[in-house]
């Protein structure tokens, strides 16, 4: 079936992964020429900022002091970002970094993601140009998997449902029936990453039964969580909650389709509740509405969406989707840690040191080895 595979996180974690990353409001791409002249006579490296979670640099320059020019604009244009002429680039998920933009930038030498995925990032492009690539794998793990674990219980016990009936003046306790004790569900965990695993470490006090696919893990790193490793179609079709934590990947886009849906309808007993914290188009959203319409997807749970902000409500609007502004990521600690890495990150390669979070076109989407 489509998707049946995955490699992991976000979310991502490889098909672990989540991303968890913050999404954007739209900004000026305009570059002013101070921006871009200096000083006229500055040969420091040009270290370019394009992520709309920074409100300052002090963090920035801090890391890089006077090594380097330091310009910040969340850049949303190809054109934009070829004009700011980067040494190095941090960017955020909306910034394009197509073939194209790393073609157009001849002084490139790296592209930092100040976040886990990235699905924005032309990954051979960027190889064939020796371009280095890092992201920030490792910041927002206890955010997210909290993020993906508060849905999944909000939604097992009904709350948005009772706390929307009560608001509009109701007060009726079966409002939300049927519900099930969650020591007689299954949880599901769809990518077994550095968030998926923290994911499975909040689910197993809460759930009675708690089960992982991922290919790209060893069975027995699964079965170390308290954990049981199953197989995709298994774990559609025995899971009353499943969280996905998977980055975007050819692999992953898409996974949970039509197919994926039909093969959900085969479980046992009330409809699924599905929250997904690692990449919006993971999940069709015209099979998941369809999903949601017949009852196969009891509620969904949703910090990202194929478009964000959205286009329509067709999502947003329903009373069994609780949707989220790609905040899973988010604290202030996370906030300060990833602008943190990510600029370090950016001084060693600029320093002509090795990366430590480089991502390889060739693995990315896979676990290179054991547990993270």
């Amino acid at each position: 079936m489509t998707g049946s595979s995955v490699p992991d996180e976000g979310s991502g974690d490889r098909i672990a992964g989540d991303d968890e990353t913050a999404d954007d409001t739209t900004a000026n791409d305009e570059i002013t020429d101070d921006e871009l002249a200096g000083d006229g006579n500055d040969d420091r490296p040009r270290v370019v900022i394009s992520d709309t979670k920074l409100t300052s640099l002090a963090t920035e320059r801090e890391v890089f002091g006077e090594e380097v020019t330091l310009i910040q604009r969340p850049l949303r244009s190809a054109e934009a970002v070829i004009e700011s002429d980067p040494d190095a680039i941090v960017v955020d998920a909306s910034t394009p970094m197509t073939a194209e933009v790393i073609e157009g930038c001849p002084s490139l030498r790296a592209v930092v993601r100040a976040g886990v995925g990235v699905d924005n990032i032309d990954l051979t492009a960027a190889e064939a140009h020796g371009v280095a690539v890092s992201n920030v794998p490792d910041y927002g793990m206890d955010e997210v998997s909290a993020h993906a674990i508060g849905m999944c219980a909000s939604l097992v016990r009904g709350i948005p449902t009772a706390a929307a009936d009560t608001a509009a003046g109701g007060w009726d306790w079966q409002v939300s029936a049927p519900l099930h004790r969650p020591a007689e569900l299954t949880f599901g965990v769809v990518g077994c990453g550095r968030i998926g695993r923290e994911t499975v470490r909040k689910a197993t006090p809460q759930f009675g039964r708690v089960v992982v696919h991922d290919p790209y893990v060893p069975e027995a790193e699964i079965r170390a969580l308290d954990a049981e490793p199953v197989d995709f179609d298994h774990l559609l079709r025995e899971s009353g909650v499943i969280s996905v934590h998977t980055p975007l990947t050819p692999e992953t886009r898409g996974m949970f389709d039509g197919d994926t849906f039909d093969v959900m309808r085969e479980r046992d007993g009330a409809g699924t509740v599905l929250v997904n914290t690692a990449r919006g188009e993971v999940v069709d959203a015209d099979a998941l509405i369809a999903a949601l319409d017949d009852g196969t997807v009891r509620s969904a749970g949703l910090d990202v969406l194929p478009a964000e902000p959205p286009a329509d409500d067709r999502l947003v609007g329903r009373d069994d989707v609780v949707v989220t502004p790609h905040i899973a990521w988010y604290s202030e600690e996370s906030k300060r840690e990833v602008r943190r890495k990510a600029a370090e990150e950016a001084r060693r390669y600029l320093r002509g040191d090795d990366g430590t979070y480089r991502v390889d076109p060739q693995t990315y989407g896979t676990v290179p080895g054991s547990a993270e």
